[in-house]
């Protein structure tokens, strides 16, 4: 009898571990956050989640294993973060390669593109590149927020291409310039008064002027010499990292 009561025990304990398990919002195996941290966003992630009827999930892993990214972090949203009205999303980041993934199911996929997921993650590579991994995650929870809000607001997906792009204005500066110029150049070309010289003496009439005789003579002359620079070369690299989700999966990935 005491034997099955602990058994019964066991099984109790062992089911209310697995059901916390699943319930987490953000599963840290590296201990890269304290546990108050975790504790403050997996609030945070229960009110966007309660508002916008959504499962959003942060894993931090050491390795996957040998296995893709893609894969393991599409396996690990079905896994931990489906069944919400509104889809689900989950941030996976993997310390040994410094990839991260976002991945969205087929019903979230078409609230966040793929390209959205991009824009997403700009607010949080640089923190992960530093190290601060509770504002990574911070900056993720309020960008899927604010892409959801967009939604609800507007009826649409947020169209990021709509943002003003500073080197679109830039172009259309040069493109000005260089057509006012030609124009300016084609207007001068057409007045029947104006022709340009080659030299002073096509200003004046033929046999006009008389050159009675020819005398060169020399003042002085000023020498300035400058030390010549070296050159210098530059080089620079960067890196980066996109794509997107085949299937009913959705999302983007890169390194930091």
């Amino acid at each position: 009898m005491i034997k099955k009561f602990f058994s019964f025990v066991t099984l109790i304990v062992m089911l209310n571990f697995t059901i916390a398990l699943a319930a987490q919002s953000v599963i840290d195996t590296q201990n890269l956050l304290t546990q108050e941290e975790i504790n403050s966003l997996t609030k945070k992630i229960q009110s966007v989640e309660q508002r916008h009827q959504i499962k959003i999930g942060i894993e931090f892993l050491k390795n996957t294993h040998g296995n893709n990214l893609e894969d393991t972090a599409n396996s690990l949203l079905d896994k931990n973060f489906s069944g919400a009205p509104n889809g689900g999303i989950l941030l996976l980041v993997v310390m040994d390669t410094r990839h991260w993934k976002i991945s969205t199911d087929s019903t979230m996929r078409s609230i966040i593109s793929n390209r959205d997921t991009e824009a997403i993650a700009k607010h949080f590579v640089g923190n992960l590149s530093n190290g601060d991994y509770y504002d990574a995650c911070n900056n993720y929870i309020d960008e899927v927020d604010n892409f959801l809000t967009y939604y609800e607001n507007n009826g649409t997906a947020y169209d990021n291409s709509m943002e003003f792009d500073s080197s679109v204005l830039v172009c259309a500066i040069v493109v000005s310039i260089i057509c006012g110029v030609a124009f300016r150049s084609m207007l001068i070309g057409s007045m029947s008064n104006v022709k340009s010289a080659q030299s002073a003496t096509n200003y004046l009439e033929r046999n006009s002027v008389k050159i009675t005789e020819k005398k060169d003579t020399f003042l002085f002359t000023n020498i300035t010499r400058r030390r010549k620079s070296k050159g210098r070369s530059t080089q620079s690299s960067g890196r980066g990292g996109g794509g997107g989700g085949g299937g009913s999966h959705g999302g983007s990935s890169g390194s930091f």
